[in-house]
């Protein structure tokens, strides 16, 4: 069995939203509300991977630091933010420890369902030629995207592009995953976004 690891992006500062997408008040299986970058986190930590990387700001890490946990880690990131996603994915590209595959998902979207990221893993492990799979939902695509840890080496040169531009690149070696979730098509970017999902206003932790 090939050992996962996730990335979470939770660097941005959530202008359209009202505030930055780590701190988004999400709800927990607790029945507290955790910050939604913790959510990832828990979610592929009770269904998938062995460790959590969140990329975030120097400013979320107090907010975020007691929701840490084993298999948490809390990265600052220092990359530009003219960047945008594909810095902080370079930051994290750069400590990831041991692990063959890699799940990249930016943190505006909901937690991937566990048979989502199965579906994605079931066919890197069936083709060994693939460097990558995306899910896709009545042919649109969306996130998580499930990489072989060399399909990021381009992320540890100091250009590093966009993942939809990477993605495009490698052509015919990632494959799109047809999967029942209609989820991973849903982008928590506006104060409405969120109202769908949650028929609540966007609300943020302490911190945020």
């Amino acid at each position: 069995m090939m050992r996962l690891l996730a990335i979470v992006l939770a660097a941005g500062d959530g202008k359209r939203l009202g505030g930055p997408k780590a701190l988004l008040a999400w709800p927990s299986p607790s029945g507290k509300d955790h910050p939604l970058s913790i959510a990832h986190a828990e979610a592929r930590l009770a269904a998938d991977c062995s460790e959590v990387l969140i990329v975030t700001r120097k400013t979320m890490i107090p907010a975020l630091l007691g929701y840490v946990r084993p298999g948490i880690h809390l990265f600052s990131s220092d990359a530009s933010a003219d960047l945008g996603p594909a810095g902080s994915l370079a930051f994290a590209v750069s400590r990831l420890p041991p692990g063959e595959l890699i799940l990249v998902t930016p943190v505006d979207t909901q937690p991937a369902r566990a048979e989502t990221v199965r579906a994605l893993m079931d066919r890197l492990t069936a083709e060994p030629r693939l460097l990558g799979a995306k899910p896709s939902y009545h042919g649109r695509g969306g996130h998580p995207v499930l990489l072989r840890r060399e399909a990021l080496e381009a992320y540890k040169s100091g250009s590093p592009p966009p993942l939809r531009d990477h993605l495009h690149t490698l052509g015919d070696r990632v494959a799109s995953v047809e999967v029942s979730d209609p989820t991973i098509v849903l982008d928590l970017n506006t104060p409405a976004d969120v109202m769908g999902v949650l028929r609540a206003l966007p609300r943020f932790l302490p911190g945020g």
